[in-house]
């Protein structure tokens, strides 16, 4: 019998419904929710450029299916369901067929889902067969769903080495930051949009002197990692909170944002590509550096009409800091209230350089930065952000326009609570860490950031007074911390947050 597949038609609005509520209904209660979207598909799924499909044979609806817009060229497979009677005849699979080709038709670069493999165990193996891997499953999204799939529709090209620099790597012996990876990504943004990106064999680019982000400092970056798992799989730690700040930082300086799933899709391809440069040991990762610049060839000051997008990737070994010495630093300031001190924007590292420098000529390691008021407001550490165990408390500054919102200081905060650790998000002065150490409730003192993780502090200088910590031991939070968050990264703990998006 001839099965036709048909785009939407307000008179299956009833089949769309009944469908789709038989469905649901046989495992579970109907929810508000549910009967909000297939009461008004127009509102919920149409209007935002999705599309519903109906599998028509004589002449009445046997199964569903839509497509619901979940950002740019990001569609959600959802409500799909077939009429009892027609289970077991490829309806699904041909359903799902006619998805993947709407998909494509509407643009889409992926497309997720949402499962439960309790009561959905053959839709989940269907999905399977159709090129749907699974993912991390965010908690709290859908109370029904206990799996998440993904299937990428437009592949980004790649142009491969000729010649592998991987045999030639020696993992024993990486130094931060020297060891680049066999490939990057570029792309372009020109006339208004970001361009296909490809990926192509790391090399030098050529630019021209009068490059704008040069000269006038349009150039924003992130630093992200990626963890070889136990399963042996690679995985980008928390790629959705890097691409929001990413965005934050360029509409800060004037530049255009990047659609999250453009950005995530592009890492994942390059991440997957260059699966074998991961490493395996523990503590050791791939790092991976996104880098925006201003590309217009002009020496004029005005905002720049076109950018390049580059992303390479380098393996990377433990981050073994030694306690580290710090003083206070009154006489610079990292950023001041209205300033870039929020975006990663290079500017911001090249300003800190000096009165580094100057502290570590004083026999110091590191700064800590201050707003510069005579309260001596703490903000950061070098470039990391700055915690204190404080009478038993987690104590760090609050996030602003001059203190970066950092990754690894969010998920310390998190894994803190969930150890059972109160924390505050306060201002904390200089002034009251002498006071609390003189009262014996100056407990630890540590950076947080991606390089390390945690860098434990072990003597804070203070204008005249030398602020000595206890040395760290094995229980010490910062350790106890760090390793936590190492076992989620590497799959050796679950990852109940849903942190890891597994290549």
């Amino acid at each position: 019998m001839a099965i036709r597949i048909e785009r939407w038609n307000p008179d299956y609005r009833e089949a769309f419904f009944n469908l789709n509520r038989a469905w649901i209904e046989a495992d579970y209660p109907l929810e508000q929710v549910d009967i909000d979207v297939l009461s008004n598909p127009e509102s919920h799924i149409l209007s935002g450029g999705g599309s519903i499909l109906s599998a028509v044979a004589e002449n009445r609806v046997v199964g569903v299916v839509a497509l619901r817009p979940k950002g740019s060229a990001e569609f959600e497979l959802t409500k799909m369901a077939v009429d009892v009677p027609w289970r077991g005849r490829g309806i699904g699979r041909l359903l799902m067929e006619a998805a993947i080709r709407e998909g494509e038709a509407l643009g889409a670069r992926r497309i997720i889902l949402y499962s439960n493999t309790n009561t959905s165990g053959p839709a989940v193996e269907l999905y399977r067969k159709m090129g749907f891997q699974e993912i991390p499953l965010e908690q709290g999204v859908y109370k029904r769903a206990n799996i998440k799939m993904e299937k990428m529709l437009q592949a980004i090209p790649i142009t491969k080495t000729a010649h592998s620099r991987l045999a030639e790597t020696d993992f024993d012996r990486l130094v931060f930051g020297e060891t680049v990876s066999d490939h990057m990504l570029t792309a372009e943004y020109r006339d208004g949009a970001w361009t296909d990106p490809q990926i192509v064999p790391y090399a030098d680019l050529v630019l021209p002197p009068s490059l704008m982000g040069l000269h006038y400092g349009q150039i924003v970056w992130e630093g992200m990692k990626a963890f070889r798992q136990s399963s042996g799989r690679p995985a980008i730690f928390r790629m959705d909170r890097h691409a929001l700040r990413l965005n934050r930082s360029l509409k800060r300086m004037a530049m255009p944002q990047m659609p999250a799933d453009y950005f995530e899709a592009c890492i994942r391809a390059l991440v997957a590509l260059d699966a074998d440069w991961v490493p395996s040991s523990p503590g050791s990762a791939l790092y991976i550096r996104p880098i925006i610049f201003a590309a217009d060839a002009r020496f004029g000051m005005k905002i720049s009409d076109t950018y390049r997008f580059i992303t390479f990737t380098g393996p990377v070994p433990p981050y073994y800091a030694k306690p580290l010495k710090v003083k206070v630093e009154e006489s610079f300031v990292r950023a001041a209230p209205g300033g870039t001190g929020a975006a990663k924007c290079a500017g911001n590292y090249g300003g800190s350089l000096y009165p580094t420098q100057l502290a570590r000529e004083a026999g110091f390691d590191q700064v800590i930065w201050t707003d510069g008021s005579p309260d001596l407001n703490l903000e950061e550490s070098g470039t990391m952000n700055v915690m204190f165990l404080l009478d038993g408390k987690i104590v760090t500054p609050p996030v602003s326009d001059t203190i970066l919102d950092g990754i690894t200081r969010d998920s310390i905060l998190t894994l803190a609570r969930d150890m059972g650790y109160a924390t505050e998000q306060r201002r904390i002065s200089a002034l009251e860490l002498v006071e609390a150490h003189r009262a014996g409730k100056l407990q630890e003192a540590f950076g947080v950031g991606t390089a390390a993780v945690t860098a434990p502090i072990e003597l804070i200088q203070v204008r005249e007074h030398a602020l000595q910590l206890a040395p760290v031991n094995e229980n010490s939070f910062a350790l106890r911390v760090k390793k936590h968050l190492e076992g989620i990264r590497s799959g050796v703990e679950s990852d109940v947050h849903g942190w890891n998006t597994v290549v």
